[in-house]
């Protein structure tokens, strides 16, 4: 396989299929978007505090261009408190954390509730959900006169549809960046009734998830590969995010492996 196929795999846009390209909504959006002129959007600062997307179903995640990573060093150090292993979320820590995603996602508390709240380190995962629709929510819990409500990231869109009892439901893996220098990779969806503990493996890490109340959720710090054949060999394969390899644990003791994209909805 030459670089090229290397690289061409690594397009998130490679299988956006034509019609949806040329859609009148695609096309609409477009036009406006080159129709804006500079400075009319929000403030640097305002993007670097907090991000917002949307994601739907049924794979027509689209996005458009290629974006440069970074291929050296091993880590980041602002990810020093990071924990492979999260813990529950206090009763305060759970009820601020919501509140907050809520107003970041522009969803009811009232409609929605938090199904997973929990912390690694210094960060904050929240999964709210809806009967038809769900957030979630990647927060840093130290506030910054730069980031004064933390900083991080934010999605929402429609559930995902009810996996098998031993199985799980997600619309992929994510890689966001929180801030200027940090970058995420977050994973979050339904688990079945059978499923007890979800453990990913990125990267030399070793990710256990959390799972209550039918959903999982995890993340984990991206580890910048050493060398540019290290980028390019990196497990990667759809949307432009990482395919980790999973070990599923079910409630009779019973173990299941694979990969995340196995139960990707989109894919």
């Amino acid at each position: 396989m030459t670089i090229d196929d290397q690289l061409r795999r690594l397009d998130p846009a490679r299988d956006v299929p034509e019609g949806l390209v040329r859609s009148p909504r695609a096309v609409a959006t477009l036009a406006r978007v080159t129709a804006t002129g500079p400075g009319t959007g929000p403030s640097p600062r305002s993007r670097r505090r907090k991000r917002t997307a949307r994601f739907v179903l049924a794979g027509v995640v689209a996005s458009a261009g290629v974006v440069a990573a970074p291929i050296l060093g091993s880590g980041n150090a602002a990810f020093a408190t990071w924990d492979a292993k999260p813990r529950p979320a206090t009763t305060q820590e759970a009820a601020e954390n919501a509140r907050s995603c809520a107003e970041w996602t522009g969803v009811s508390l009232g409609s929605y509730e938090p199904k997973v709240v929990e912390v690694r380190g210094s960060w904050v995962m929240t999964y709210l959900a809806s009967a038809g629709s769900e957030a979630q929510c990647l927060r840093s819990t130290i506030l910054t006169p730069e980031f004064p409500e933390g900083e991080g990231q934010a999605q929402s869109g429609p559930l995902a549809p009810t996996p098998a009892a031993d199985a799980l439901a997600t619309v992929g893996v994510m890689e966001t960046s929180g801030g200027v220098t940090n970058t995420q990779f977050v994973v979050g969806g339904k688990a079945g009734t059978a499923v007890a503990g979800i453990v990913f493996e990125s990267q030399g890490l070793h990710v256990q998830a959390t799972v209550k109340n039918g959903r999982f959720t995890a993340w984990w710090p991206r580890r910048k590969p050493s060398t540019i054949f290290g980028r390019l060999m990196e497990n990667t394969g759809y949307n432009g995010s990482p395919n980790p390899r999973i070990t599923i644990t079910l409630k009779n003791g019973r173990t299941i492996t694979g990969h995340i994209k196995d139960y990707d909805v989109n894919h």
